[in-house]
């Protein structure tokens, strides 16, 4: 089965991946192999339904499945300063990694302990020549956001792992190890379960 990632984005190439991990006789391929894909508009009212129209519209490009996803976090006491579904406009999408964590430290300066809570959505979509065939959204990770900006070199694209905090490590994403990582992926499983459920039908 091949199937094409409808993402550039690193980080979620390399989550996608996680959660094929294991299945056999699959191929993956990336966008880069694909000429005049056009982007697509995330404008729809849910994660899912961002991830299913990414599915869908890539899909009329290529003769592989698509598996495309859409993902955010909600910080539910920052209220209607923020946006599960415009995260990345929020902090201003042409702006550099540290001044995306600069802004959304300031933006919750006055938000303590529990308050800092945070709760990462993720959606995945596959679908064939136009056609949606399966689709999905679930929690994906809880946290809580540091209270200060970490200065350390910052991963391209990966500003909101430096500043997601576990506080039973007491270390951002970026610095948990293997074994603490393994207990936090508890949260992924029901999405990978139901990614993979489908796959093994399909094939």
């Amino acid at each position: 089965m091949d199937i094409l990632i409808g993402t550039k984005n690193p980080y979620k190439i390399d989550e996608i991946n996680n959660l094929i991990k294991g299945l056999k006789n699959i191929k993956i391929h990336y966008l880069d192999e694909i000429k005049n894909i056009p982007i697509i508009e995330e404008n729809q009212k849910s994660l899912k339904g961002n991830a299913e129209k990414k599915a869908i519209g890539i899909s009329n490009y290529t003769d592989y499945f698509v598996l495309a996803s859409d993902g955010g976090v909600d910080i539910p006491k920052l209220k209607n300063k923020w946006n599960v579904l415009k995260n990345q406009r929020i902090v201003g999408e042409n702006k550099t990694d540290q001044e995306k964590v600069d802004f959304l430290i300031n933006l919750m300066k006055n938000l303590k302990e529990e308050d800092r809570k945070c709760i990462d959505y993720f959606a995945l979509a596959i679908a064939k020549n136009g056609q949606l065939i399966w689709s999905f959204e679930d929690i994906y990770n809880y946290g809580y956001i540091i209270e200060k900006p970490n200065k350390k070199e910052i991963p391209k694209g990966r500003w909101m792992s430096s500043v997601w905090f576990y506080p039973q490590f007491q270390k951002t994403y970026l610095e948990i190890n293997k074994k603490e990582l393994t207990e936090i992926n508890k949260y992924r499983n029901n999405l990978k379960s139901e990614l993979q459920k489908c796959i093994k039908n399909i094939i």
